[in-house]
């Protein structure tokens, strides 16, 4: 959530936009206006933004634009913090590790992962803040089961049957040994 002193200098940024003229978010639903960029400046999406608030996605975007400069101090704020937080977690880690070193017992109860994923998931989000954090990790379900393939097999042949044309046939080969005169 975005503090006190940042939700002041947002309320101000929208007051100055709702003074123009013209058909700005800020001028016709300041509260909302105010929402939406708070929202922006905790870090929330576009879509979540939309679906809470009703808005649409170039009403955002044309938000977003003309409040860059905020936003953009906002997200060195959130810098700093995760920076401070992940130098924080590095020194305790480092602190843990030496306190380790010196005790074998210890180090055999303490799991690394214990320490290394708080410290990872800080820097991680220092790193997404500063705009350096280049990597997306997609998380993927596991191939699909036998089950999942039948039914997938059975719906792909009922649409065959629904787009198929049926054809009919007339056996002619009795036709053709009695001859065309044969049949009157």
């Amino acid at each position: 959530m975005a503090t006190k002193r940042q939700i002041s200098k947002l309320a101000k940024a929208v007051a100055e936009v709702g003074d123009r003229t013209g058909n700005f978010l800020e001028r016709t639903d300041p509260a909302k206006a105010t929402r939406a960029l708070e929202m922006l400046a905790d870090g929330e999406s576009f879509r979540t933004i939309q679906k809470e608030l009703g808005l649409q996605w170039d009403t955002v975007a044309r938000l977003k634009a003309r409040h860059k400069t905020l936003l953009d101090e906002r997200r060195a704020v959130l810098a700093e913090d995760a920076l401070e937080i992940a130098e924080g977690l590095r020194l305790l880690q480092k602190e843990k590790m030496r306190m380790l070193a010196e005790d074998p017992e210890q180090l055999a109860r303490t799991n690394i992962r214990d320490l290394s994923i708080p410290w990872g998931i800080a820097n991680d989000k220092f790193l997404a803040a500063v705009g350096e954090n280049k990597v997306v990790v997609e998380h993927k379900s596991a191939a699909p089961s036998l089950e999942d393939a039948m039914k997938a097999i059975q719906e792909a042949r009922e649409k065959l049957k629904l787009g198929s044309v049926e054809i009919l046939t007339k056996d002619i080969t009795n036709e053709t040994e009695q001859g065309p005169e044969s049949h009157s």
